[in-house]
């Protein structure tokens, strides 16, 4: 991992995306900038700046979430199961739109 100190920055972004950045980086388990910083390292195949931590926190958030989703869905509730739906579908729309 770099040992480089840490600068604050500013970047400019509208509400829609602030608040998109927000949902990404809770849904990863992350703060903003350590999001902004993952998917740097990312796109430039770079690993070395992506904290191992981190990205444990999100695999364990994942499989809790799915955990849940199969719950709730064998619970048969057709209110529950369609808002979980409209949930991962807006998920899956923020991470396309983020790709």
């Amino acid at each position: 991992m770099n040992d480089a100190p840490r600068k604050q920055r500013a970047v400019m972004m509208t509400d829609a995306e602030w608040q998109d950045l927000k949902e990404s980086a809770a849904a990863a388990g992350m703060r903003p900038s350590a999001f902004i910083v993952h998917r740097l390292a990312a796109l430039r195949g770079d690993d070395a700046d992506v904290d191992i931590a981190d990205t444990l926190a999100r695999m364990e958030r994942s499989l809790t979430t799915l955990e849940e989703i199969e719950r709730l869905r064998h619970a048969g509730d057709p209110q529950t199961w369609k808002a979980i739906g409209e949930r991962v579908d807006a998920r899956l729309a923020l991470e396309r739109r983020l790709s």
